[in-house]
């Protein structure tokens, strides 16, 4: 008795609430046998219907088999195929299930656009990044501002802030968009040291040479003997520049010999302009 006046102090709305959340949906069925159209329950995800409803007998609903799966309720004849396939540049992020069609992303360092996977771009030299890609995003890019660089392409690195000098220290050569300041004493340079071989490297970095003259010296000073020159300016520039990294010294000092015999004069006249216009010139 206490449970019927329970009942009746329920509010309308909340009985009405409670009805839909745990009715079952229906669908329309017209009995052969009777010619009657009944009200059939539908089945629920994970299983297919494998027979109808009948004035005695409920729907007839079976799970799902491998690699297929129904998502919603239904009263279809057989479940789906699991046809969403991962190809080049995805990855699997939900398998399939009896409930769900697999479910492809974007690998890492991709992102999606329409339909397809394209790898996050690289900031170029002077530019950092500002934003990251995501999976559904490409990488944002900006300028560096002044005092910060950027020397290599990447999808991850920002703008990094030129290095100040330690105390004892010059700023022999002032930083860029694209490189770093270079400290040192003016005794590190006059030994056309460690400090050379940097100031050294940058300049080849920012020279325009032409193909042929950069082959030249490649093939007389870097590449061994024998070994085919290659003709792309990119794979030329490596080699000199892990040349530039490994040359003794005492090599260094001749590098503006050593540009001459290969014809790249303005290159070697640039170098010679550059160290003794150096800050030490003014200390």
């Amino acid at each position: 008795m206490l449970l019927v006046k329970l009942l009746f102090l329920l509010p309308s709305s909340a009985l009405c609430a409670s009805s839909v959340v745990d009715s079952t949906p229906t669908y329309e069925h017209q009995d052969p046998s009777t010619g009657k159209t009944l009200l059939c329950d539908k089945c629920p995800p994970g299983t297919h219907m494998a027979a109808h409803c009948t004035p005695s007998t409920s729907t007839k609903c079976v799970p799902c088999g491998e690699n297929h799966f129904t998502e919603l309720w239904n009263y279809l004849p057989r479940c789906l195929y699991c046809g969403n396939f991962c190809y080049e540049n995805q990855e699997v992020e939900t398998e399939c299930s009896a409930t769900s069609n697999r479910v492809c992303r974007c690998k890492e360092g991709f992102y999606s656009s329409s339909d397809f996977c394209f790898r996050h771009s690289e900031c170029k030299p002077g530019l950092g990044v500002k934003t990251k890609g995501t999976s559904i995003t490409d990488t944002v890019c900006e300028h560096c501002a002044d005092g910060y660089f950027s020397n290599s392409s990447s999808a991850e690195d920002p703008c990094v802030k030129h290095r100040e000098c330690a105390p004892g220290q010059n700023v022999l050569l002032c930083g860029s968009v694209y490189h770093d300041a270079v400290c040192g004493t003016c005794e590190d340079l006059a030994s056309q040291g460690e400090i050379y071989r940097v100031i050294v490297s940058r300049l080849f970095k920012t020279q325009r040479m032409r193909l042929g003259k950069m082959r030249k010296f490649v093939a007389r000073y870097v590449s061994k003997p024998g070994r085919p020159v290659s003709r792309h300016r990119g794979t030329l520039l490596e080699q000199i520049t892990l040349w530039l990294s490994e040359a003794p010294v005492e090599q260094l000092k001749k590098l503006p010999e050593v540009l001459r015999a290969t014809q790249l004069n303005s290159l070697a006249d640039k170098l010679e302009k550059t160290v003794s216009a150096l800050n030490c010139n003014s200390i």
